[in-house]
């Protein structure tokens, strides 16, 4: 994920919030944004709420976790209300019976939108389900010197792991039976910014490596003030007063933000376990996407199309459509890539969403070569 701000704007901004005092600054130009670069998420909702964007023929519905456009109308029935967390982390209400454009700030945003892959990583061969192919930590910072290492089980019966975490100055390793243990703090010192892979071999010697991904495995250890930085976020939205579901998506927000993958998909997977809200098991879906992690981003995505489909939301189930492509093409020997991403594009079409319609064709362009 694109870091939204500057340490030293969050430096700043944590001034502002513990009340200190500055001298006023000369007028400056007020910074203008691209309308299309904060993440809006709806973190209340009750009734009817719905909304709109350019050239859609209809209100769509709107649920628990959806992101929000800035150009988007809104529309709440008399007995509708909702709760935005915009992406500078400020409230808008929307009232009962509201009906106008989203009221977020044009201000720099603290939660930003994924980078828009037309196309994300991919095997060079389907990953057989037999390996013991890491689940985390891959292609991500953590934040703890001490993280979970876990990977997929690859036998039924009782195996023995050897374990290795490799760096450029390190190289630790242990064995185990189960399919997850914790990096010891009697092993070696994992250091800030270093970057480090986990690999995992089976008695048999069936090896994570076999994965044959070209995205890059390797997680580093987030520096100690971009952990404070992440710490003072956190907070921050526990200060919001919103409901314990909503802390916990900002949470795996701001997590996503500062790269910090596997956090925010622990975060995800805890609280899909009890949500239909799709908008929950496509957010887990993207990000299992972003680490190549696509059996579970699949399963992911067809939760949460499952959801959007109960509920009406033709847009939310049109993107989750091309994201379960994305998740089939991925897997390269999976052919079922194409045909979702011709299902998503009749959904556009009907809806008359053309710039949908756009992200279809680029990406089915770009599969295609």
């Amino acid at each position: 994920m694109r870091r939204a701000f500057t340490l030293h704007l969050l430096i700043g901004l944590a001034v502002i919030l513990a009340g200190c005092c500055a001298p006023i600054p000369m007028p400056t130009p007020t910074p203008t944004y691209p309308p299309d670069l904060g993440l809006h998420l709806l973190v209340e909702v009750t009734g009817d709420l719905t909304h709109k964007r350019s050239g859609w023929k209809e209100y769509l519905p709107l649920s628990f976790g959806t992101a929000l456009d800035r150009g988007d109308l809104l529309k709440a029935a008399p007995d509708a209300e909702g709760l935005i967390v915009c992406a500078d982390l400020s409230l808008a209400q929307v009232p009962a019976g509201y009906h106008g454009g989203l009221s977020c700030p044009q201000s720099e945003p603290i939660l930003t939108r994924g980078e828009n892959l037309m196309v994300g990583p991919r095997r060079s061969a389907v990953t057989p389900s037999f390996i013991p192919y890491v689940l985390s930590p891959r292609h991500t910072f953590i934040q703890t010197p001490c993280p979970l290492l876990s990977w997929q089980p690859s036998g039924t019966g009782t195996v023995t792991y050897t374990v290795r975490v490799l760096g450029s100055v390190l190289d630790w390793q242990t064995e185990t039976v189960a399919t997850e243990l914790r990096y010891p703090d009697s092993a070696p010192p994992l250091g800030p910014g270093v970057p480090y892979r986990l690999i995992v071999t089976d008695t048999d010697g069936r090896s994570s490596e076999e994965e044959e991904t070209t995205l890059d495995l390797t997680f580093a250890l987030l520096p100690s003030e971009e952990t404070t930085v992440v710490q003072m976020l956190v907070a921050q939205v526990r200060g919001l007063g919103l409901s314990e579901r909503a802390i916990r998506l900002l949470e795996a927000e701001i997590y996503a933000t500062q790269g910090l993958r596997d956090d925010a998909i622990a975060l995800l997977e805890n609280l899909a376990a009890g949500e239909d809200a799709p908008a929950i098991h496509g957010r887990l879906g993207d990000l299992c996407l972003e680490v190549g992690l696509y059996t579970e981003a699949r399963s992911a995505y067809e939760h949460a199309l499952a959801g959007y489909r109960n509920l009406g939301d033709r847009a939310g189930e049109a993107a989750t459509l091309v994201e379960l492509g994305l998740a089939c093409w991925g897997n390269r020997g999976d052919d079922t890539a194409q045909d979702y991403m011709e299902q998503a594009r009749a959904v556009y079409q009907n809806l008359g969403d053309a710039e949908g319609m756009s992200w279809v064709e680029r990406t089915l362009s770009a599969i295609s070569r």
